[in-house]
C-alpha cells in the first residue's frame, strides 16, 4: 500500500518549500491550481526515469495539473513549473487561465474598451457580473473535466463584453 496524502504533506511541511497552498489544506487541495479535488500522487521524477515511489518525489496535484505537469528526470523542472504556474487564491487558477486565453484568442486584454469609457463602473461591475452569470449558467464541462476549461471561460469574457459592449454603445476592437 501507498502513501497517503498526509504522509506526503508531512514530508514536505518539514523541508519547508515554499507553494501557494496552505499546508493545512495540501492533503486535500491542488499544489498548483488551489482546486480542492482528488489529488493525484505525481511524481517530481517520473517512475519511468528512475523516480520512486517515497515522499521525496511525490506532489500532490489534481487531474488535470498533473496532466500538465513536466516529466523531465531532473526534479528542479517540476518544482520551477509548480512555483511559476501556481495561484496563491484558491480556485481561481482556470479562471485566471480563460481570461489569458481570451488574449491569446482575441489578441487584446478583456474588457478594456471600458477603461475610458464614462460610465458608472459600479454599476457596470454589476452588470458584468450578472451578465457572467447567465453565460456561465449556458455553458457545460467536457466529459470528466468537472470544471471549464480556459477557452469557455474565454468565450464566456467575449459574450459578457459584447454585451456589455451593446448595451452602452461602445465599439469593440
Amino acid at each position: 500500500m501507498g502513501l497517503g496524502n498526509e504522509q506526503i504533506v508531512a514530508y514536505w511541511v518539514e523541508h519547508e518549500i515554499d507553494l501557494a497552498v496552505d499546508w493545512s489544506e495540501a492533503h486535500e487541495r491542488c499544489w498548483r491550481c488551489g482546486y480542492k479535488a482528488g489529488l493525484a500522487k505525481c511524481h517530481i521524477v517520473p517512475a519511468a526515469l528512475g523516480g520512486t515511489d517515497s515522499a521525496d518525489n511525490l506532489v500532490l496535484l489534481c487531474g488535470r495539473c498533473h496532466r500538465e505537469a513536466p516529466s523531465h528526470q531532473d526534479p528542479q523542472y517540476l518544482w520551477r513549473w509548480l512555483r511559476a504556474t501556481c495561484v496563491s487564491s484558491h480556485d481561481t487558477y482556470w479562471t485566471l487561465r480563460g481570461w489569458e486565453e481570451f488574449e491569446v484568442i482575441f489578441g487584446r486584454k478583456p474588457l478594456e474598451c471600458f477603461k475610458e469609457a464614462e460610465i458608472d463602473h459600479r454599476a457596470l461591475n454589476a452588470e458584468c457580473r450578472a451578465l457572467a452569470a447567465d453565460e456561465f449558467a449556458r455553458t457545460v464541462t467536457h466529459f470528466g473535466e468537472g470544471r471549464l476549461n480556459p477557452s469557455t471561460i474565454a468565450c464566456v469574457i467575449a459574450e459578457v463584453e459584447k454585451k456589455l459592449a451593446d448595451r452602452h454603445g461602445i465599439a469593440l476592437p
